[in-house]
């Protein structure tokens, strides 16, 4: 969604971006905004999502279609329960009388473009002037030649602190589409040739075969998951955590530790400033959550260590 402007999940519906240019009035300058919205009218499918799967799970276009329409199904069925569907960091969908509603987290700043832009108020004349006058009277009983040299100093050491301290969110993920899966692998289908005296078999048992064959692909996606915590530090005074996602707003964080439990991933949310991470693993030490980071599943690889 940061390169396309309109990104289409098959049988579900298109996340549209929509620009605002720049604006002003005699009061204040507004910052062009991007802003994300939903259309459930467009659902049919244009590849762009289906390949970009493909890539990132190196596996067949037909696999990364069948993966998305799965995907689909499950996310269906979590709303018919009444449970919000998170959508990464895009935002989050939930059933608002029968309709389906989508709410951004990322609101206006879903470019990278605008980053660091804010909206700009003119002062008035007024508070101007006054505060120019409040400045003066400061200035001039206070700060001599000399002491304006040091004040100079104290702020750029000050300035200079705030650039060190202040974090950079540097977003390391590949600019491929991702979805939460267990396995996009799919089995070879073998053909079996039955008997012309099986063909009169009743027709409930012959329609119970695909639910036998489903229930047994999703013991083995429940079994693959299984392992996930396996030889992860759990240590419930540890002061280091490995994340493996990440959102603004609690609920969104609970929604998506409530599908990571559904697949057997032993997880918990915890706040960090203006986030709420998803953690599967806590230590007194960081190396060692390092190590413990190459024992996930590789789409789980760019998960990251935080205090």
């Amino acid at each position: 969604m940061m390169r396309h402007d309109c990104v289409v999940v098959p049988g579900w519906g298109a996340l549209v971006a929509s620009h605002s240019p720049s604006s002003s009035d005699l009061s204040s300058i507004s910052r062009p905004t991007r802003l994300i919205g939903f259309n459930p009218s467009i659902a049919h499918n244009d590849g762009l999502l289906a390949m970009s799967v493909a890539r990132r799970h190196n596996i067949s276009y037909d696999e990364a279609c069948k993966v998305i329409a799965d995907n689909v199904t499950i996310f269906r069925r979590q709303l018919a329960t009444g449970s919000e569907v998170a959508f990464g960091r895009l935002g989050f969908f939930k059933n608002d009388d029968s309709k389906l509603l989508f709410t951004p987290t990322l609101h206006d700043e879903a470019s990278d473009e605008f980053f660091g832009l804010h909206n700009f108020k003119f002062p008035t004349l007024s508070s101007q002037s006054q505060t120019n006058d409040e400045m003066g009277q400061v200035a001039s009983s206070i700060f001599t030649r000399r002491g304006w040299r040091t004040a100079a100093a104290i702020a750029l050491l000050i300035g200079i602190g705030a650039l060190l301290s202040t974090p950079v969110v540097v977003d390391k993920s590949i600019d491929t589409a991702s979805l939460n899966i267990a396995n996009v692998k799919t089995a070879p289908t073998t053909l079996t040739v039955k008997p012309a005296a099986q063909a009169t078999q009743p027709a409930s048992a012959q329609a119970s075969e695909p639910v036998q064959q489903q229930n047994q692909r999703a013991i083995e996606r429940q079994s693959s998951e299984s392992s996930f915590n396996e030889g992860m530090p759990s240590d419930e005074n540890g002061a280091y955590f490995l994340v493996i996602n990440s959102c603004k707003k609690q609920h969104q964080a609970l929604a998506l530790a409530k599908q990571y439990a559904h697949k057997g991933i032993k997880c918990k949310t915890i706040a960090r400033g203006a986030y709420h991470h998803i953690v599967v693993a806590q230590s007194n030490s960081q190396q060692e959550l390092v190590k413990a980071k190459k024992l996930l599943p590789e789409k789980y690889r760019k998960a990251w260590v935080c205090k």
